[in-house]
């Protein structure tokens, strides 16, 4: 089920993409950045459709870990992309703890289980809280595989789930991390 991939997320062709957003959705750097520019071509436009959304699905104006919006892909579509699903994880500014874990697990969970209720046969993540978020690599690989191996027992449709790192050197060390310590 679960697949560690080097490539573009904007260009990944999974029916649903992960962003690692903000609770407020306003991307303004990192993958959400480049989700929302690849998305919509104006990334101002893609943080409007955004905040309609979260008011439209959870009636208030920002989401907490676990909670999920899903927006339209727009322009992803010709990569085969029909739905971006955001989500939210921890901050962690290098600091890892068990309360970090637990949001990250939420966030990962929340973002499969509404791939689950759309239907998705693939779902593609980044590397959630890993990047300007600070978390670490090697403990965001950890969780996110402890938690898809979780999910994996009440997947009905979603058949495949794929961690997509940008650059060699992150695809590289979690390849290195999962086979050294999760065998």
């Amino acid at each position: 089920m679960l697949e560690i991939v080097r490539g573009d997320i904007t260009r990944f062709p999974a029916e649903a993409i992960v962003n690692a957003a903000n609770r407020y959705l306003e991307h303004g750097g990192g993958v959400a950045y480049a989700i929302a520019k690849a998305a919509a071509g104006n990334v101002r436009e893609y943080i409007r459709i955004s905040k309609e959304a979260m008011k439209e699905q959870l009636g208030k104006d920002s989401i907490e870990h676990g909670e999920v919006v899903v927006t339209p892909a727009l322009r992803l579509e010709r990569f085969g992309i029909k739905y971006v699903i955001h989500t939210v994880g921890p901050y962690c500014g290098g600091v890892w703890d068990e309360d970090k874990k637990e949001k990250l697990k939420k966030a990962i969970l929340g973002a499969l289980r509404k791939a689950e209720e759309l239907g998705v046969k693939s779902i593609a993540f980044p590397a959630v809280s890993a990047g300007i978020y600070g978390c670490p690599l090697e403990e965001v690989v950890k969780t996110f595989k402890e938690t898809v191996e979780e999910f994996e027992r009440e997947a009905k449709s979603v058949e495949r789930v794929y961690l997509v790192l940008y650059s060699e050197g992150d695809y590289e060390g979690a390849l290195r991390y999962l086979e050294e310590n999760l065998g």
